[in-house]
């Protein structure tokens, strides 16, 4: 079956959605699970010795034991002239985001059967015309030529346009809470798609980063023993990566309950540590107040104001936070709207936006082909005036007239052509005779054919 693919290219995480066409029609963008246990999959790649790479989850297990073979975080040096040394070779930036782009595709084409009819990715929002250039080139070379590149916050509109009603011209305020940062951005609607309204605001802070770091001292400093722990040990490491990884899986399960617990198995402590929902507030007000400063700092510099806006959409794993929904709503007055799954909504938007990528001449004009259909319109009995166009007994109205300008026609070009060609070899013919009259009557001075008899006999001259 047919199917378009939206690729989500976070700085941390990336995530899939595919749309399949149903007949003549699509169906609604849904995710596609790319990890083991969950529908996203860490941005990250490990280089292996043939030249090829893993990427995602057996990427990052080789962190721990060949990290200088494993790239991350280069979707935010993408337009950097200087490249990452991954293992023992220097790779550009944008090779590494095409090179997970096409993992993504391939997963997915081997899930599904056989590639899609075109991909659309959403990349950050800072990314610039050369950054998407060089991430286009990077992919031509891999042999991805039918791809489209987006801002991660025009796709969130794209998904949210698609499940909720927004009308042309109505602006809505996007705020995407990443891994390592967040943007803010005013969109406005300009079917098919979105335009963005004043200057995309970008800041490393706050990020889930931040609020698991947050989480992790916490830890640390209420359990005193993990100070004096060797951090060269390999097992204490591969522990300590473990426990940041629940940290992550604390805080998301913080979103929906009210407490959640870390088992803790190091060298000198082995307990469980209990975090209520409450504490973990107090941790990341500091940070999460950010937010709503600057979702309106983005709004004022669009020139608009909070009550114009059709609507505010976070996007971002942390978007689910009990807190942060709170403070926007007390902050800009209004209550933003979080999906139930806000990570996965700009993979969802970007397989929206290669939907209209492909059905941009043929669906759309067999959908004005099935709107077309003339609606009768009955009029109300106290309204003689109104008059139904489809009865035949109504007589035609007379049409006013219509004066229409004589149209200049050209003379054909054939006849030009004949013409030319007349001219052309009338003059040459009339060249011809020239050089034969000279020819045969030369001047007294140099003699002719018919010349004198004891002159030389001219030689005739080649052409």
């Amino acid at each position: 079956m047919p199917y378009v693919l939206g690729i989500h290219l976070g700085a941390t995480a990336t995530s899939a959605a595919i749309a399949r066409r149903e007949g003549g029609r699509w169906a609604a963008a849904a995710p596609v699970p790319l990890g083991s246990g969950s529908a996203g999959v860490p941005t990250v790649l490990c280089r292996a010795q043939d030249g090829s790479y893993l990427a995602g989850e057996q990427a990052q297990r080789q962190e721990l034991t060949h990290h200088q073979w494993v790239a991350r975080g280069f979707t935010r040096r993408v337009g950097e002239d200087a490249p990452l040394l991954v293992g023992n070779d220097f790779v550009q930036p944008h090779a590494l985001a095409a090179t997970m782009i096409e993992w993504v595709a391939d997963a997915v084409a081997h899930r599904q059967g056989h590639p899609p009819e075109h991909i659309a990715v959403a990349h950050s929002a800072n990314w610039g015309p050369h950054r998407t250039h060089v991430v286009h080139q990077a992919l031509a070379q891999l042999g991805i030529s039918d791809v489209t590149l987006l801002p991660e916050p025009v796709a969130v509109a794209m998904d949210y346009a698609s499940k909720q009603r927004v009308d042309d011209g109505g602006a809505i305020a996007v705020g995407n809470i990443g891994g390592t940062g967040f943007d803010a951005t005013v969109l406005r609607r300009r079917t098919p798609g979105f335009e963005v309204v004043g200057p995309p605001l970008d800041s490393p802070h706050p990020g889930g980063q931040d609020l698991d770091d947050a989480l992790f001292e916490h830890i640390r400093a209420e359990l005193g023993g993990l100070a004096g722990l060797d951090v060269t040990d390999f097992n204490v490491r591969a522990t300590l990566a473990q426990l940041r990884g629940d940290c992550v899986h604390a805080r998301e399960t913080l979103s929906f309950h009210p407490g959640a617990t870390l088992r803790i198995h190091l060298p000198k402590v082995n307990t469980d540590f209990a975090v209520s929902r409450s504490r973990f507030e107090k941790l990341a007000r500091t940070h999460l107040e950010r937010v709503p400063e600057l979702v309106l700092q983005a709004v004022q510099s669009a020139n608009l104001t909070p009550g114009e806006l059709d609507a505010v959409v976070l996007a971002g794993g942390v978007a689910r936070t009990p807190l942060l929904k709170q403070l926007v709503q007390e902050r800009l007055e209004r209550q933003p709207l979080v999906d139930g799954a806000p990570e996965l909504v700009a993979a969802c938007g970007a397989a929206v936006s290669a939907v209209k990528a492909v059905s941009t001449e043929g669906d759309q004009a067999a959908s004005m082909a099935e709107t077309s259909v003339l609606m009768r319109i009955e009029a109300p009995d106290d309204d003689p005036n109104l008059l139904d166009p489809l009865d035949d007994d109504v007589a035609e109205s007379p049409r006013p007239p219509v004066e229409v300008e004589p149209m200049h026609i050209e003379p054909p070009d054939e006849k030009r052509q004949r013409l030319f060609k007349i001219l052309k070899l009338t003059l040459a013919a009339l060249l011809v005779i020239a050089g034969l009259i000279m020819t045969f009557y030369g001047t007294p001075s140099t003699g002719g054919l018919l010349g004198g008899a004891g002159g030389p006999a001219p030689q005739q001259q080649q052409r």
